[in-house]
């Protein structure tokens, strides 16, 4: 008995290591739920707790994917989703609190919309590039600023800062997406 407990551990353990990766993304996905409840009460100390959550886990999927070099189809294409998902939500309460203009995050919003498209024609679901990965993280960083519950008049003046940058970022890599998708063609 000890035995086929041991053998079925052995055997599902690789199962497990596999699905870290993807486990920490969907973890990450369902947490946008919450991140819309608290948005809508106004509970910005608890939306701060959520956004370093989210960056955690979206830090160690990554971190898993290349170190055990789990990278998968479904990685490609879901990490990247999760992650506009759970960024583009805050960002759209900070457009309707007036914190930040309407037509940038319009134009945000065209983009990711349009890679995400691009990710699901190709093979390896176009793996976000070094200057993606950079948007993701001022955006992140963005918007740990503007949520956070300490000093808000200083950090939230850096936070615009990082969101420009992020915004300028999300410009470039829209060009470079579409280069490497036109010379897939």
């Amino acid at each position: 008995m000890i035995y086929l407990q041991k053998n079925f551990v052995k055997k599902n353990i690789k199962k497990i290591k596999a699905n870290i990766p993807n486990v920490l993304t969907i973890s990450r996905l369902f947490l946008t739920f919450p991140l819309i409840i608290f948005l809508e009460i106004n509970k910005t100390n608890l939306v701060f707790t959520l956004i370093i959550i989210g960056g955690i886990t979206d830090y160690f999927d990554g971190y898993f994917a290349r170190k055990l070099n789990l990278k998968s189809t479904f990685g490609a294409i879901f990490d990247p989703l999760t992650d506009k998902i759970f960024l583009l939500i805050p960002l759209l309460w900070l457009c309707k609190m007036g914190i930040i203009p309407f037509w940038s995050l319009a134009i945000i919003l065209f983009r990711e919309l349009i890679i995400s498209v691009l990710r699901t024609t190709m093979k390896d679901g176009l793996p976000a590039s070094q200057l993606g990965k950079c948007k993701t993280f001022f955006f992140f960083i963005a918007l740990v600023l503007f949520f956070q519950p300490f000093s808000k008049d200083l950090l939230s003046s850096l936070g615009i800062i990082f969101y420009w940058i992020g915004f300028i970022l999300t410009l470039i890599t829209f060009i470079d997406y579409l280069r490497v998708k036109k010379n897939t063609i």
